[in-house]
């Protein structure tokens, strides 16, 4: 028994510095629960007391391999919040070392120079005013000696005009400390960000137009040539300039250029969501903040989605476009309450999935719906059941898409994926022990998507599903989708895994709204033993066996599973959801 614990104490310091191997450990966990509870490994008094001490000898250190977790993943996010906002940047940025190497380097930057160009020791420069090729951690370091900022372009695309800034310039701007020295690009917004500067500093209409020739990295007198006036007219304009905008130095009006609002707008990313008001907001009666999704024409009949824990499986926010237009075809008008504690619902005590009833009315209400129909996918089943229990007056229709029930319990459970041993096994006897698992597995599946993604792969038993899951765009959206979730914190996740797991305190036999129910034969997530043994406990359920399906069916069935939560009679498979591929 003492080897047992030693290798499982191991392994939870594995996990707490790869978290790639969570999915190991959650295993290991539950067997480990499994054995605790089974009486023929504990048949005396010495081996309960035994197994006890190691036990809270586990959790001891699985406090500690937590802290250091803790530690390295904020080490992590901090470097991804810091990526995030260079990609937001619509000019090219590059991080530099002291050796004059790249440390990091925006989207943008990628989008004009080529990546082994940037990730090269060698990386070999232009230097117009020299006519010199330099590698450019040799122009890194110049300017770093010099302290002025050296103009160059890249070998790799002549066309493409840079900068690099030294030190002193990249830290008054506002750069990180991380950076030794940093290279920027013009952009393709440049104009936009020289056309905000002029205005907001009264430029006249030749300074603007110099402005605009300074963020395209442009030499003097090649501006004079392009305005058609003399070398000495264009430094005159270019110091009012200066003046104008409290700058000393073209490095210093780069920078200025940089730190605007409109240059920090990449392309035309997220133009497509502005179209819609898809995120929305209301203040409940206690003062709470809760947050819903709203799309589909006003006139559609109004359908209550509960989204698995993991995000939104209909991607409004993604594609709202494409969204709108099936929702349009099919009438359908789909609201999505964000449960407490999730996206930016503000958290509440909860002691029942029923407590959430209460925000779905006020919402109703909000939006002046006397009734409407119940969409659920996975673990979502929980929470739309309860709400439909406390509001049966006002729930005319509910559609289970891969519905999850606690209270069965699989044969050989060992066969199913990781969040089935979570709910029915840690969560059920050590809740404890779920309650610090879910944030770092969370933490695992954005940081290691890929990886997560190709484990349940391997494990699955539907091809349906791993075609679904090995979509890159699918793997992407998820991601994002579970991040923006768990933005607010992670406790309503937690809590509303821990409510699931520890079985519903609602009776589902008093449920007599009709209830119709999607399950997949190769579910590994909520085996279809379950969606049949909820459909008899139902008062008014019926059951439909998806043939060829597993757990995430859904991603590409909504439309006709939302349709028929509507009312309407389509046949499934009749209206699929076609994944952008792109």
């Amino acid at each position: 028994m003492s080897d047992r614990f030693e290798d499982l104490t191991h392994l939870v310091y594995e996990a707490s510095l790869d978290n790639s191997l969570w999915p190991e450990l959650i295993s290991e966990l539950a067997e480990e629960v499994h054995r605790a509870r089974d009486s023929r490994y504990l048949e005396s008094p010495e081996a309960m007391e035994a197994e006890t001490r190691g036990l809270e000898n586990l959790s001891r250190h699985f406090r500690r391999a937590f802290s250091i977790s803790e530690r390295m993943v904020g080490l992590q996010e901090r470097e991804a919040y810091l990526s995030s906002v260079l990609n937001s940047f619509a000019f090219g940025v590059a991080l530099l070392n002291e050796e004059g190497q790249v440390v990091m380097a925006n989207r943008a930057l990628y989008d004009v120079l080529p990546m082994p160009a940037l990730q090269g020791q060698d990386m070999q420069v232009f230097l117009p005013k020299s006519g010199e090729d330099r590698p450019l951690p040799h122009c890194a370091r110049e300017a770093n000696r010099t302290g002025i900022a050296l103009e160059f372009k890249s070998r790799e695309d002549g066309a493409v005009d840079l900068m690099v800034l030294p030190k002193e310039e990249a830290a008054r701007i506002g750069f990180p400390a991380i950076a030794a020295s940093v290279v920027i690009s013009s952009g393709q917004q440049s104009h936009m960000g020289a056309a905000h500067i002029a205005k907001r500093h009264g430029l006249t209409r030749r300074e603007a137009e110099v402005l605009g020739h300074v963020a395209q990295a442009r030499e003097l007198r090649d501006i004079g040539w392009r305005m058609g006036v003399s070398y000495e007219s264009v430094r005159t304009y270019l110091k009012r300039v200066y003046e104008k905008t409290g700058t000393k130095s073209r490095a210093e009006l780069s920078g200025v250029l940089a730190k605007s609002p409109l240059m920090a707008v990449r392309g035309n990313d997220g133009a497509e969501h502005t179209r819609f008001q898809v995120r929305n907001r209301i203040t409940l009666r206690d003062g709470r903040q809760h947050e819903y999704f709203c799309l589909g024409p006003k006139a559609g009949a109004p359908v209550l989605v509960f989204d698995a824990l993991s995000g939104v499986t209909i991607d409004v926010i993604g594609y709202p476009q494409r969204c709108f237009d099936v929702l349009e075809q099919i009438g359908v008008r789909l609201i999505c309450p964000c449960r407490p504690g999730s996206f930016w619902s503000d958290p509440s005590d909860m002691t029942s999935l029923r407590d959430f009833a209460g925000d779905v009315r006020e919402l109703m209400n909000h939006l002046q719906i006397s009734k409407a129909a119940v969409l659920s996918v996975s673990f979502g089943s929980g929470s739309a059941l309860a709400v439909t229990h406390e509001l049966q007056d006002r729930i005319t229709k509910v559609v289970l898409s891969s519905a999850c029930y606690p209270f069965y319990r699989h044969e050989n459970w060992r066969e199913l994926d990781q969040f089935y041993h979570m709910s029915a096994i840690l969560g059920r006897h050590w809740p404890g022990m779920l309650r610090q698992i879910i944030p770092f597995l969370v933490r695992s599946i954005l940081q290691n998507k890929e990886r997560y993604f190709d484990r349940y792969c391997k494990r699955s038993r539907s091809a349906d599903d791993i075609r679904i899951l090995s979509c890159p765009v699918i793997r992407r959206r998820t991601a994002e989708m579970l991040a923006l979730r768990t933005a607010s914190g992670m406790e309503g996740m937690v809590e509303e895994n821990l409510l699931n797991a520890q079985g519903w305190d609602f009776d589902p036999s008093d449920i007599h709204t009709p209830v119709e129910v999607f399950q997949g034969p190769d579910d590994n997530v909520a085996p279809i033993q379950g969606a049949e043994l909820l459909a008899q406990h139902l008062q008014d359920a019926q059951l439909t066996v998806l043939s060829g399906k597993g757990h995430y069916h859904h991603i590409e069935n909504w439309p006709w599973l939302a349709a028929r939560a509507a009312g309407k009679d389509m046949a499934p498979d009749s209206l699929r959801y076609d994944i952008p591929a792109f």
